[in-house]
């Protein structure tokens, strides 16, 4: 009686064989060059603001109003891309966006500081959901089960590339050229990576899949307290990280090197990056509650470590020291 033989291990999940699959590198190439502009602009609306005449303070408002408006407003599309499909709402925020971002820097001489702010909340209600459009076609490019497991792992470990190539990319060209140009390379990266998105037949086919008690379902988990406390949490740490660009741009002007402007930030995703991919490797003991406190912890301790310290008044040149009598 011969013994069965034990049933061959499946072949192991490459992120080559998930890129190697229809369209996967042209929706997420596209998407990554898309998105740009979120790592990009809020560096870029900065220094336009400082090299312009206006204060930190201003350009920090008008960064941080770029990236909430552009968060509140997400929801919003995800319904309307479920009602009209990814490219109807795409391909015009796409549009919008990059024409916004153009036009800002003609606000200095014509409009100020008013007409700046609600050109950049315009700019950031406009941001396409790339992102969240790329999560809802990995279904359709992606039929097989695991391939589908693996997806996110990926698409997650390369967003991160986005804060740091985005702010090094802005810092160079203000500091070569002017922020103006950054600005308008930002806008032509955001549009030319939502029209590789768009124009793909995946996004373009796509249609939400119809699900009983989508919207009850939705409006109870809004509800829950657990998904209320994240959200505040979450935004704790966002009001800590957007601030990292105006410490970068204060950090550049005291120490006199412009593309500090662009390499803490860059330096900072890198190391959140990092971290990300020890973080998944490893199986650790202590509950995720732990594991979070002392996260926060020594992020805490970290920025209270490199606050820049307030610049030294240097001495007068000796030609207007005052005279010994």
């Amino acid at each position: 009686m011969s013994a069965t033989a034990p049933p061959a291990p499946a072949p192991r999940i490459t992120y080559g064989a998930v890129l190697g699959s229809p369209y996967v590198a042209r929706l997420l190439g596209g998407t990554l060059t898309g998105r740009l502009p979120n790592g990009m602009a809020p560096v870029a609306i900065l220094l336009w603001a400082t090299t312009s005449g206006s204060s930190i303070a201003f350009g920090g408002l008008l960064s941080a109003l770029y990236g909430l408006s552009s968060s509140v407003v997400q929801p919003v599309k995800g319904r309307l891309m479920d009602r009209h499909g990814q490219t109807a709402v795409h391909l015009p925020a796409g549009v919008l966006n990059s024409a916004l971002l153009v036009a800002l820097p003609l606000t200095g001489p014509y409009g100020g500081p008013g007409l700046a702010t609600a050109i950049v909340v315009a700019a950031g209600l406009t941001t396409p959901s790339l992102e969240a459009g790329l999560r809802a076609l990995w279904p359709s490019v992606l039929p097989e089960a695991r391939l589908r497991h693996a997806a996110p792992a990926l698409d997650t470990g390369t967003q991160g590339l986005l804060y740091i190539v985005g702010p090094l990319l802005v810092a160079a060209l203000a500091s070569a050229h002017h922020p103006t140009v950054a600005l308008t390379v930002t806008a032509v990266l955001g549009l030319a990576g939502t029209t590789v998105v768009v124009l793909a037949p995946p996004s373009r086919r796509w249609r939400p899949t119809p699900s009983a008690d989508t919207r009850h379902g939705a409006a109870r988990r809004l509800n829950s307290p657990g998904l209320a406390l994240l959200f505040v949490s979450l935004t704790g740490i966002g009001f800590a990280i957007g601030a990292m660009n105006v410490w970068s741009i204060a950090m550049a002007e005291h120490h006199e090197h412009d593309m500090l402007s662009g390499i803490i930030p860059a330096a900072f995703s890198t190391g959140s990056f990092l971290g990300g991919l020890v973080y998944g490797s490893r199986t650790w003991s202590r509950t995720t509650a732990d594991r979070q406190i002392i996260a926060s912890a020594a992020f805490l301790a970290g920025w209270l470590r490199w606050q820049p310290s307030p610049r030294r008044s240097r001495p007068p040149p000796p030609s207007q020291c005052p005279e010994r009598s």
